[in-house]
């Protein structure tokens, strides 16, 4: 069989074109922040490791990484991946508080996000912060609605007090913003 038979023959698939055939950026609530990515996962693929048993977010701190994510979403595979290209990267953001900052859905349909960022110190006292922080500093919680992110939002507060937490809502007409 020549080469370009059996390479005919071969199926390559894109994650683009399947796992991750629906998804939509959420931009930045402020510039040090980063966008994040939300790929809702076919029901075939979904379950309980993901966001309300669907959604897989990625962190996206620049140009150059949205870049980088989307090649690899169109590369050619024999089979399907799970899209961890940089969950374990270390972020380049360095924060000495906690930040939680609420990203608003783009388009009506789509859940509301959390995304806490948290000191090295905070990140390193986790059993196993690889597993816990999305690129060492990382955690997000997708609610279904505002009122979710609003009563998340404000139980950390009253767990964590006051002292030890920024909370970012961005001025009207800007992005996260409703």
């Amino acid at each position: 069989m020549t080469d370009a038979r059996a390479n005919h023959l071969f199926c390559f698939m894109r994650l683009i074109e399947h796992l991750a055939a629906r998804r939509i950026y959420y931009r930045r609530p402020l510039p040090t922040l980063p966008d994040i990515l939300l790929i809702d996962i076919p029901p075939a693929f979904a379950g309980e490791g993901l966001a309300l048993g669907r959604y897989y977010p990625v962190m996206l701190e620049t140009i150059a990484e949205a870049h980088e994510f989307e090649a690899f979403l169109c590369e050619d595979r024999a089979a399907l991946v799970a899209p961890a290209l940089l969950d374990r990267r270390p972020s380049a953001l360095r924060c000495e508080d906690i930040i939680f900052a609420r990203y608003s859905p783009p388009t009506p349909d789509w859940p509301w996000l959390q995304l806490g960022c948290w000191p090295r110190q905070y990140a390193e006292m986790a059993e196993q912060p690889g597993d816990v922080f999305a690129r060492g500093i990382y955690t997000i919680d997708v609610f279904a609605d505002a009122d979710g992110v609003l009563a998340a939002a404000l139980e950390l507060l009253a767990t964590l007090g006051h002292q030890d937490i920024r909370l970012v809502c961005p001025p009207s007409g800007m992005p996260g913003h409703s």
